[in-house]
């Protein structure tokens, strides 16, 4: 029982000291809205969001991307406009962006709108060959030795008998 209330008796004790301590500390309280925050650092509002995108509306500046909702686990769709400032990787700029392009864009909410910061464009890996590179078949003698190939026996992992 004395234990118990000696333990009382020690949290009350660094409770006072805190707020004690606490007292020199003075802020001033004011009310935080969305639109002050945005105003006072745009870094410390970035949002991220990577998708594929649905449309591309250059004369109004605007995309949308299709992309998953970690929190909800649901695809969602955003509409992001761009400016003058948002800058651009491994596309130069929103007239080149395609529908099903991968992207990843860095944006922030300005004016009621998501303005895009910063737009990556995600290069696939099986880029596609262009047809000028295609060859036909015909068109190389190797691909014909390989069909004449074709005609004589498989001799690979043969042994042929001594004379």
């Amino acid at each position: 029982m004395k234990l118990k209330i000696a333990g009382v008796l020690v949290v009350l004790a660094l409770a006072g000291a805190g707020l004690a301590l606490g007292e020199d500390q003075v802020s001033e309280v004011r009310p935080v809205t969305a639109a002050t925050a945005i105003q006072e650092n745009n870094d410390s509002n970035t949002q991220w969001v990577w998708g594929e995108v649905t449309s591309v509306d250059v004369s109004a500046k605007t995309l949308t991307l299709e992309y998953l909702d970690y929190e909800t686990d649901q695809e969602r769709e955003i509409i992001l406009s761009v400016d003058d400032s948002t800058a651009y990787d491994n596309v130069k700029s929103l007239e080149e962006i395609r529908v099903k392009d991968n992207l990843s864009i860095d944006y922030f909410f300005k004016n009621g709108k998501s303005l895009a910061k910063s737009i990556s464009l995600e290069k696939s890996e099986g880029a596609p060959v262009e047809d000028s590179a295609i060859l036909q078949p015909e068109a190389t003698a190797a691909q014909g030795d390989v069909a004449n190939a074709g005609d004589k026996p498989d001799t690979i992992g043969q042994s042929t008998p001594a004379n």
